[in-house]
């Protein structure tokens, strides 16, 4: 990130490198502390679907309770943006990582299913203020120059544990029980919040753009709308208000504005290809139950690795690395149709999780860069609510895709989703423009 806040430890040298990188002590503590948390997530991601199942049976009931993760985030996430705005993010992530824990630890104690939907609301929460406040830590700790290295890192924190996780809860759930799977992640909270504890503080006091105000419904006579339409009114404007918001924040700037759209089209085919891979597992590899589970470990590992290469396109220009990884990723899905080996399928896989992590990595790095450090968590938590929203709606659209257009056409509906957004946007992606001057101030930004 050009600008820091006071305050910052983070080193001031120029021209990252991992080795300036590993001599941060605050960028190591936040990507241990990511890296714990998701292995913890990982394991309720497979002890949740499978508690459900094992209580109720399968049904409708599952899907409502994994879905229940994204509607706060959907509902309330406008408002976050405001609190991890104010405060101090470390305590936000801090206080989300213990909540979060504390409500997981209660999953096996539940003995109803409103309970168990009640608590997957709870995680939540959690989740919608731990992102915002984990993103605006990231400029204080990661050296000014290193900003490719940093995110590539801290990515690679995120998707292996996608691999350890459910390698650690198969044994754990057959020897001990499903239980013992979310009192693994309450651990795993717990030492995620202690690694924060050292992490340099920020300033309390509230940028130029923290206050808002609470959108009001106008009725006719000065009656008052009954309460359900006062709700639905204040969603959505607190929804429109967080879209305004990320608009004034992104719009003097070619390829963030570009970065931020395709952000969320690529929500959409995120969505679009959880169901498909889910249906291209069953149809296409019927004999190999697991085989579902393999095609997420592939990609996950071909995450990791891509987010550890990414330096090496340091030279390039960003905008059009940041175009390959997500048009080849395409491609690598449209492939499927055509595939009916599973080494093939699951190497296809891989080389798109590859291109997933690089595109991933270059987008969190572009917007570190460009973004000032005082508008860092109020971006991400107004990005998040919309990014679920389309989120939500791929995944609502694949389920009738692939019902109605079949495996082959849902594949290239997927890979055409990923690359056709980022090719219309090369005009705005490429241009090099420089980074938000150190002097800027959030107030001069998000006016």
């Amino acid at each position: 990130m050009a600008n820091h806040t006071a305050g910052s430890t983070a080193s001031q040298e120029t021209g990252g490198s991992f080795a300036r990188l590993l001599r941060s002590p605050g960028a190591l503590r936040l990507v241990g502390s990511l890296f714990i948390l998701e292995i913890g997530s990982a394991m309720t991601t497979v002890g949740l679907p499978l508690l459900v199942m094992q209580r109720y049976g399968l049904g409708l009931e599952v899907g409502f309770t994994l879905a229940a993760r994204f509607l706060p985030n959907i509902l309330l996430g406008a408002v976050v943006g405001q609190i991890v705005d104010r405060y101090d993010p470390r305590r936000v992530a801090m206080l989300a990582a213990l909540g979060s824990g504390l409500v997981v630890a209660l999953f096996p104690l539940t003995t109803a299913m409103w309970q168990i939907q009640l608590l997957a609301l709870a995680i939540g929460v959690g989740y919608m203020f731990s992102f915002p406040a984990t993103m605006a830590l990231r400029p204080r700790v990661i050296p000014d120059g290193s900003e490719l290295e940093g995110n590539g890192l801290i990515v690679t924190a995120e998707r292996i544990p996608k691999l350890i996780g459910p390698a650690l809860a198969g044994p754990i759930a057959a020897g001990l029980g499903i239980g013992w799977l979310f009192c693994a992640e309450a651990a795993t909270a717990v030492a995620a919040a202690a690694l924060l504890l050292r992490l340099p503080l920020a300033d309390a006091a509230p940028s130029a753009s923290g206050r808002a105000t609470a959108p009001t419904t106008a009725t006719a006579g000065g009656l008052r709308a009954p309460a359900p339409v006062r709700w639905l009114a204040a969603w959505a404007g607190a929804m429109a208000g967080g879209a305004r918001e990320l608009v004034r924040m992104v719009r003097d700037d070619g390829r963030l504005s570009s970065l931020t759209l395709t952000a969320f089209t690529y929500m959409v085919a995120l969505g679009l290809g959880r169901t498909f891979l889910a249906a291209y597992s069953l149809e296409e590899f019927a004999s190999v139950p697991a085989m579902l589970g393999y095609l997420l470990a592939a990609m996950g590992l071909g995450g990791a690795c891509g987010a550890l290469i990414t330096s090496r396109f340091r030279g390039w220009n960003q905008g059009w690395v940041y175009i390959l990884g997500n048009a080849l990723e395409g491609v690598c899905w449209i492939a499927l149709i055509w595939t009916g080996n599973w080494i093939l399928a699951l190497a296809l896989l891989f080389v798109a999780g590859v291109f997933e992590s690089i595109a991933s990595v270059v987008y969190f790095a572009e917007v570190q860069k460009r973004l000032p450090a005082q508008l860092t968590g109020k971006y991400y938590a107004t990005l998040v609510p919309l990014s679920d929203v389309f989120l939500v709606a791929g995944t609502v659209a694949g389920g009738l895709l692939v019902g109605v257009g079949g495996i082959a056409w849902s594949a290239a509906l997927v890979g055409l989703a990923m690359a056709v957004p980022v090719l219309l946007l090369v005009s705005r992606l490429v241009p090099e423009k420089p980074a938000v001057p150190a002097t800027a101030t959030a107030g001069a930004v998000a006016s």
